[in-house]
């Protein structure tokens, strides 16, 4: 292979040479070694759900560990699901009433958990004791991304946020189900 010219100060380099060793500019060898290539559709280059990731897939899961029972609360929503407890006409997608949700100062309408592309949002609905994820408590009304293995407290009922993936569902209908170990 020929030496290299640098078009910008006119110094020969040898045909190896990514840069120009006068000036610093990229020659053209250093071009094809830094140009974009496509990959090939690899699996290896698909999300990775672990600790921290805020990818929430279309086939995500939610699962929900209450932290006093470590009973577990499984559910897929499209678009939001609303966590709190059941109370007369009042039923949100996840009921939490069976974990002591009156007890622990969990509201009807507590937290709405809202899929904005390939992430999800965590809003606290103007709930009368708050709710704090990792520690910090969440402003009413404001939302914050949720992360896999987040912990999210709705007054005093302690949960552990996980992302599962999933199958599709047999249906594109908006479903909830509660599962425990």
């Amino acid at each position: 292979m020929a030496d290299q010219v640098c078009e910008n100060c006119g110094k020969t380099n040898t045909a190896e040479d990514t840069y120009c060793f006068s000036c610093g500019h990229i020659l053209p060898a250093g071009l094809q070694a830094i140009s974009t290539h496509s990959l090939e559709n690899d699996q290896s280059l698909q999300p990775q759900i672990r600790w921290g990731t805020a990818y929430f897939g279309e086939q995500s899961i939610l699962r929900i560990r209450v932290h006093d029972s470590g009973e577990i609360i499984e559910t897929r929503f499209d678009e939001e699901c609303v966590l709190g407890r059941a109370a007369g006409s009042v039923h949100p997608d996840v009921d939490l009433t069976p974990f002591g949700a009156v007890e622990k100062g969990v509201s009807r309408m507590h937290v709405k958990l809202t899929r904005q592309n390939v992430t999800v949002m965590v809003q606290d609905l103007g709930s009368a004791n708050g709710t704090f994820l990792n520690g910090e408590k969440l402003l009413p009304y404001q939302a914050r991304v949720l992360r896999n293995e987040d912990e999210l407290i709705l007054g005093h009922l302690a949960l552990r946020i996980s992302f599962m993936r999933g199958t599709p569902p047999p249906d594109r209908a908006r479903r909830t189900e509660a599962q425990t170990p």
